[in-house]
């Protein structure tokens, strides 16, 4: 895996008022030796761990040019120009963003293109409140999901953005009129061309739909994976809960007789079970359910091994309980919240598991982002 100089920095020029990326201008070795020191005291808060347990930090093989989401928002300035990018620090201003370093080219690319097309009508900027623009393995292939705040408002330029933007390859509608901090709410429209973006991952091309979540850096999938693999090792049965659209529990497939993934967004259950079927995998189950109305099949598939990826919320403590029953031995779990990851690592080592290493993962260079992969065994 390539990996990022230590002595490498970033500059932007939205770097002053922007809130999106605050360790710009700091050397790569020291964001990861600050990240890995926030989860070693996040963790200390709860968890009793030996220096030895807390691995450096999981570095990025780029620190620019990797995301592959851009949730932006949109607002005028005192021009009544169009204005396409994120917040302010502690404020909801809008800082225009037409140079964002971490994007992927193409990317950047395409929302400088819809700025142009924003500024090029007066009604368009009001009608609209966020876009979501993201990609896949081929940065070319983009879909674009825009954010109404009214649906009585006026026509969207669609065909407009086909002709302008030539990597959109698909467009959706989403109605949030009440804004927040949340961009995308309730249901999601396709009104042009395709209807998801896909990642290639471990032989497969996974599904990934507007609704559905997935890691916005791509090129630290194989070495995570790669871990995973050889700390759980092989057997009959794993479990993949919180699955999302399969990413971990697909790569994991092979060294596994059965695969059990279990969510509870449909679209990402849709997305695995679409890539299940053009990938002709024979032995990965998806259940549709929030997980803990399908806790019941951690006891009665007596699975060796379970994979634990929740959201920043962590995970459900009935969610932990029943790991701690059943017959796993071995369990990874991916964190996007170090604090949510402290309080739940102590009641799975109140329960009888050893934690054996947690390691920061950079999944999001030039943010305080943390996301952290913690090893457990009995």
């Amino acid at each position: 895996m390539k990996i990022a100089q230590a002595d490498q920095t970033v500059d932007c020029p939205h770097r002053a008022p922007c809130g999106a990326c605050s360790l710009l201008c700091q050397p790569y070795g020291e964001q990861l030796e600050s990240k890995r020191r926030r989860l070693t005291e996040a963790l200390g808060r709860s968890v009793r761990f030996t220096p030895r347990q807390i691995l450096p930090t999981l570095p990025s093989p780029d620190i620019e040019g990797y995301r592959t989401r851009a949730k932006m928002a949109i607002s005028t300035d005192r021009d009544r120009r169009s204005v396409l990018g994120y917040f302010q620090r502690r404020s909801r201003e809008v800082v225009d963003a037409p140079d964002c370093g971490v994007l992927v080219p193409e990317l950047l690319e395409t929302t400088r293109a819809l700025r142009r097309l924003l500024n090029s009508s007066i009604s368009i900027p009001y009608a609209l409140r966020y876009i979501d623009l993201r990609c896949g393995s081929d940065p070319e292939l983009q879909h674009l999901t825009l954010v109404v705040r009214d649906d009585s408002l006026p026509r969207l330029p669609i065909e407009a953005i086909v002709k302008d933007c030539p990597h959109i390859a698909g467009i959706a509608v989403n109605l949030n009129p009440k804004g927040g901090s949340q961009v995308i709410k309730g249901r999601i429209e396709p009104v042009s061309g395709a209807r998801e973006v896909y990642v290639d991952s471990a032989g497969l091309s996974l599904r990934v739909s507007p609704g559905s979540f997935f890691q916005v850096n791509l090129g630290l999938l194989p070495e995570l994976h790669s871990r995973m693999s050889a700390f759980l090792g092989t057997g009959s049965l794993l479990v993949d809960l919180y699955a999302g659209v399969g990413t971990h529990g697909l790569a994991l497939r092979k060294s596994f007789g059965r695969i059990l993934c279990i969510e509870g967004v449909r679209s990402s259950v849709a997305d695995a079970r679409a890539t299940i079927k053009a990938g002709q995998v024979d032995n990965v189950e998806v259940l549709a359910n929030p997980i803990r109305r399908t806790l019941s099949r951690l006891h009665s598939e007596k699975p060796e091994a379970v994979v634990l990826n929740p959201s920043r919320i962590g995970a459900e403590s009935q969610v932990l309980a029943t790991i701690i029953s059943s017959s796993a031995k071995r369990l990874a779990y991916l964190s996007c919240d170090p604090t949510t990851l402290a309080r739940d690592l102590q009641m799975l080592i109140g329960g009888g598991f050893e934690l054996v290493t947690v390691q920061a993962v950079d999944m999001m260079p030039q943010t305080r982002q943390i996301e952290a992969l913690a090893l457990l065994r009995r």
